[in-house]
Parts: C-alpha cells; structure tokens; sequence
C-alpha cells in the first residue's frame, strides 16, 4: 500500500486526521489558556508549558529515530525557524491571549490561512487568482470587523490592542508555516518542531524567572492542569502532528483546518468561561470561515 493510499481507521487520509485533530486540540486550548493566565505570570506559564512541549516532543522523536537514517540537521535553518515559531510567535501569542477573549483569539487564529496565502503569494511560493483574492478578502473583512468591534465582552478582557498583537502573531506562525515547507520534504517532521521549541527555551525562560512569584498562586493543581495540556498537547503533539500535515498537504491547505478553532473555542469559552458569543464576533467569525471555504472551493477548481 502506497503512503497515497493509506487511510486511517476512520476512512479518511492521515494527514487529514492530523490536521482536524490539531485544529481540535488548539480550539480546546483557547479557553484552558485563558483560565490559566488568569491565575499565574504569563511568561512562567508560557515558559512551564514549553517546556513540557519539549520533553514531549523529545520522547515522541526518540521513538521515531529508531531504525531511520540518520539525518543531517541545518542548524541555521532550525535555529531561525525556532526563534520564528517557537519564539517570537509565543510570545506575540502569550501578550495577545492576555489583553484579549477567548473568542477573539479563536477567531483571529483561524485566519491563518489569510496570511499563509498572501505570505505565499509575496514570495513567490504560490499564485492565487481573482476568484481566490475575492474569497480571501471576505476573510480579512471578517477578521477586521472581529479585530475593531470585537471588543465589548461582558468580562472586559478584550481590547483592541490584544486583538492586534493577535494579529501579528498570526502573521508570524504564517511566515513560519510557509518557511517551514522546504525542510519538512528532507527533515523529519517531529524532530523539526522538537528542536524549533528546544532553542527558543531560554528565551522564554529569560522573560520568565525575573518575575516569578509561585508564591501567590492560589489554584497551582488547576494551574498545572492548564499547563500539561497547553504543554503535552497544544504545543507538543500538535506541533508534530502540523508539520506532518505540512509536508503531506502543503502549508496553505493544513492552515485551511484552523477554520475549525473558532467554533470548538467559542463552544468551549461559552460553557467553560460564561464568554456568550457577541452579534459583531459571531458575524465576524462567520464571515472569515465563509472566505477561506470559498478560498478552498476556488483553489480545487483551478
């Protein structure tokens, strides 16, 4: 059986199952973040969480090494892609998280595929046509409205600079995404992403330890169960699963998935955090994924 015709038990492509069970992973991880910055130092919970990403991310490499070549690794390459991905995006992530709701950053997220394509398209990787511009230009009006308006959470976590930091964050794992696609046809895709969280660690821990304060948590076992599973599996697991479905499906396709986070995160925030869904955000939300659904439906046709 060639790796083209390999099916998952569910019938369906593996590199398809990677991709929806990420996008299903991080929705979730939208509102447990949120609750766990509410009750510890961003940047210790960033740095914690990292952490156990690549402990995770080490045994799952170590697992697949056995038996396969050895592989030359492009240290300049990997470095930069962590300091990217790893590094820079986090932290964008972390303060855009911080300053602003759930629902905000769930829908901000999932116009990834926005950016990947213009980023694509800049230099040079892929060509999009009219049809696919116009379909992609109803996801940045949904976006925008979502980035302007979607400020007036009843909990008043959510400001327009947190939802521009958000933004910017985007923008930098979509740099990163497309960048990553020339490794990932010669690299193995575990060891990418184990390697890429390995070198930004002193980063984070930098930021981290000046001010640390374990001292004044009043949760620390809730607080250790939002970072085991931001840690394990939204930044662990996940970031292998996503490089496996980068290689597979190529970076524009895989980000078309994140169109499932904002509906797994809104659900989770609403019953999880009381964040009710606002007319503008939920109008916002729908016209992004209306956009990058049109995108796809364009881009199979041409």
């Amino acid at each position: 059986m060639t790796g083209r015709e390999a099916r998952s038990r569910s019938g369906l492509p593996p590199a398809l199952v990677a991709a929806i069970g990420v996008a299903v992973i991080w929705g979730v991880n939208v509102p447990v973040m949120k609750a766990g910055l509410q009750e510890v130092d961003p940047f210790f919970f960033n740095a914690a969480r990292l952490t156990l990403s690549a402990v995770a991310l080490g045994l799952l490499e170590a697992v697949e090494r056995r038996g396969r070549p050895e592989v030359v690794t492009p240290w300049g390459k990997v470095i930069g892609l962590g300091l990217l991905s790893s590094l820079a995006y986090q932290v964008l992530f972390l303060l855009g998280m911080d300053a602003t709701s759930a629902g905000n950053t769930a829908i901000i997220v999932a116009s990834g595929p926005l950016w990947t394509a213009i980023i694509e398209s800049a230099m040079g990787v892929d060509r999009h046509g009219a049809r696919a511009w116009g379909a992609l230009a109803v996801a940045f009006v949904g976006t925008a409205l979502v980035t302007l308006t979607g400020v007036d959470d009843p909990t008043g976590g959510a400001t327009l600079f947190g939802n521009l930091v958000m933004l910017a964050a985007m923008g930098t794992w979509a740099l990163a995404t497309v960048l990553s696609r020339p490794l990932l046809e010669t690299f193995p895709a575990t060891r990418l992403a184990f390697l890429a969280v390995l070198v930004s660690l002193p980063g984070h821990w930098a930021l981290a330890l000046p001010g640390l304060d374990l001292a004044s948590v009043e949760r620390p076992g809730f607080v250790a169960t939002t970072i085991v599973y931001s840690g394990v599996l939204s930044t662990g697991i996940a970031y292998s699963l996503w490089n496996r479905s980068v290689r597979a499906l190529g970076a524009a396709r895989t980000a078309a998935f994140s169109n499932l986070v904002p509906v797994v995160a809104l659900t989770v925030a609403w019953v999880y955090l009381g964040e009710q869904p606002r007319a503008l955000q939920l109008a916002g939300g729908a016209l992004v994924v209306a956009g990058l659904l049109m995108w796809r439906t364009v881009r199979r046709s041409t």
